[in-house]
């Protein structure tokens, strides 16, 4: 039997990755526009009180099919775990209209953000006051 190898691109890291650089910016010009700030800003209610942070999120989701099967095919267990852990709903493609695996994705990227933004915005934070 003959064997077929095929190549596929693993993006995930690249989506986090890209996600996370723009929460930086997006806190070092929230402390910036905020002198008066005294401790690290919240992530989910000062830095996304416009909405700044899910829409960043949301654009580090890909829209096309294979990207998002490629990232099922090599990392969908922690992304799957991902979106059990954020309890937002049922794996069923009926109450997601661009599917659980997309929102699963989204999961998994925010819950990245989030394991990023607890280890360094302290650090940034300190570094913006200087």
């Amino acid at each position: 039997m003959p064997k077929i190898n095929i190549s596929i691109e693993d993006n995930l890291q690249d989506w986090v990755n890209d996600a996370i650089e723009q929460v930086q910016k997006e806190l070092e010009n929230y402390i910036a526009q905020n002198k008066d700030l005294e401790e690290t800003p919240c992530l989910n209610n000062d830095l996304d009180y416009s909405g700044a942070i899910h829409e960043i999120i949301d654009g580090a989701i890909p829209i096309y099919t294979d990207d998002i099967n490629n990232a099922f095919y090599l990392h969908g267990d922690e992304i799957e775990q991902a979106f059990d852990d954020a309890g937002i709903g049922e794996k069923n493609d009926k109450g997601w209209p661009m599917g659980w695996r997309v929102a699963a994705i989204y999961c998994y990227i925010q819950e990245k953000v989030n394991e990023w933004y607890q280890e360094n915005a302290s650090d940034i934070f300190d570094d913006c006051k200087k």
